[in-house]
């Protein structure tokens, strides 16, 4: 017995991308081993980017469950939820994050996070688009 139907491809891209974004988000905490500024350093900046970056990976959570699901607004949780993460990126790149500077393994996750991230802003909005068209188009 099938649970879900068959993705399209772009929608299948979707999926591994979000699956590698919320990889690369547990690389970025203390848990993926990379991370070893202790969280007494982190600014009230930090934190509050910190958030965004636990938002976002919620979203994104919610965006792969919903797009397995073939929910046809899913692609927008993704896009907001990979925009989320370029204020920590942002405030960690430009020293605002942590008085300490991020350790070489977190740059590099970081600007692999990025790729990815808007990676899913394009295909989410072309995954969007396209089914917005078609709705509109056959209710027409």
């Amino acid at each position: 017995m099938r649970i879900l139907a068959k993705l399209s491809r772009k929608a299948s891209y979707l999926v591994w991308l979000i699956v590698l974004y919320v990889l690369a988000d547990l690389l970025l905490t203390p848990l993926g081993g990379l991370e070893t500024r202790p969280l007494s350093r982190i600014t009230t900046l930090g934190m509050a980017t910190l958030g965004l970056v636990f938002a976002g990976l919620a979203l994104n959570i919610a965006c792969l469950v919903l797009t397995l699901r073939h929910y046809r607004r899913s692609p927008l949780l993704g896009i907001i939820g990979s925009i989320l993460f370029f204020p920590a990126m942002i405030a960690d790149q430009t020293g605002q994050f942590s008085n300490l500077s991020p350790p070489t393994g977190i740059v590099y996750v970081e600007i692999v996070e990025a790729i990815v991230a808007i990676s899913i802003i394009v295909l989410g909005t072309l995954l969007f688009r396209k089914k917005t068209e078609g709705a509109a188009t056959s209710s027409m």
